[in-house]
């Protein structure tokens, strides 16, 4: 694209890189995306197949309505405590429209979830960045930033680490406006952040169908806060924003908590079984709280990846300060696991 073409304000602009998504079907041992090991609920896949007639011919519910009432009722909420939108990724592009002008401040701890610096790039804000010191403890500085707009990523990403909530809550309660605390993967975690609603009306809970209902592939997000907070989202949303088998299918995700329950449970078992057998095996692992382990290997990253990845096995590696060398490897299946240990022995040999 020529230059004059594009903003002025996005010169140099790097935009966030997703995970390698290699086809389907080719045999790959995809750990690098932190999707499901398990498919969703077969309540999901019939839903969607009911849904699947003749009404797609039609618009769906503006508000995703559907969705909405049965995520209230899931968390013992009112509906208008909760919007839905196209995956976890568009919640966080809709706090930047609701919360931050341009040329605000959007602070966060780093390292974190990449996608922030691009969308400060996109809507002309100042990232305002807060570097983790040791891992599972909020920068001092982050409760005292006055920006308007300010993320935590709980359990973080790449790291895995679970913050603590009181740290968490203190910088709720010093920010003169909205925290939004990503919790894309609290499913496996120990504890949340959803206690604190009731108290704090500036918090914003961002989830996402994605990991822990196996529904990455639909692309459905949600959003738990005040009725204020969420009508300010809904003001800014994309109008349609969720598609009627999307809505149809996180409803009935939210339903089957049974389901939901064992798909954590594999994969909570799943990432402890790994982490213990690659610590047992030379690899630097930070104990995790979410549906991945952030370690470290004990030859060169890149030739480590390189190889694995000549073996049809992906794994996210990190070539960025600070955590440059570092890989994120998605929690899979027991057999994926065999895999990828069975080939790492190999390789490390």
């Amino acid at each position: 694209m020529p230059k004059s073409i594009l903003r002025k304000g996005l010169a140099g602009f790097e935009p966030y890189v997703p995970g390698e998504q290699p086809p389907d079907g080719e045999g790959w041992v995809k750990l690098n995306t932190n999707e499901s090991p398990l498919p969703p609920s077969p309540r999901v896949v019939a839903a969607i197949k009911k849904a699947a007639g003749d009404s797609l011919r039609l618009y769906p519910s503006p508000t995703a309505a559907p969705a909405r009432r049965a995520i209230a009722k899931r968390f013992g909420l009112d509906p208008a405590q909760v919007t839905v939108a196209n995956g976890g990724d568009e919640l966080i592009e809709m706090c930047f429209r609701a919360f931050a002008d341009a040329g605000d401040r959007v602070a966060y701890p780093t390292p974190t979830y990449p996608l922030f610096e691009p969308l400060c790039r996109i809507h002309g804000a100042s990232p305002s960045t807060h570097p983790i010191e040791l891992p599972f403890e909020l920068p001092p500085g982050l409760a005292s930033d006055s920006a308007p707009l300010k993320f935590i990523v709980n359990p973080n990403s790449p790291t895995g680490a679970l913050f603590d909530q009181g740290a968490i809550e203190a910088v709720v309660a010093a920010s003169p406006g909205v925290v939004a605390v990503d919790e894309a993967y609290v499913d496996f975690a120990p504890r949340s952040c959803l206690g604190l609603l009731a108290s704090h009306d500036n918090l914003v809970l961002l989830r996402t169908f994605s990991k822990s209902y196996g529904l990455a592939g639909l692309r459905i997000g949600f959003a738990l806060g005040d009725a204020a907070v969420i009508a300010a989202l809904d003001a800014v949303k994309d109008s349609y924003n969720v598609d009627r088998l999307a809505i149809v299918a996180a409803a009935a995700a939210i339903q089957d908590d049974r389901y939901h329950q064992r798909l954590v449970d594999e994969v909570v078992a799943n990432r402890a079984a790994l982490s213990e057998a690659l610590t047992g095996m030379g690899f630097e692992v930070v104990p995790s709280a979410a549906n991945f382990v952030f370690v470290k290997p004990p030859r060169p990253a890149a030739e480590v990846a390189s190889a694995l990845r000549e073996r049809k096995i992906l794994v996210r590696h990190y070539d960025r300060e600070p955590i440059a060398g570092w890989f994120r490897i998605t929690i899979g299946t027991a057999q994926q696991h065999e895999k990828l240990l069975e080939t790492l022995k190999e390789i490390l040999l």
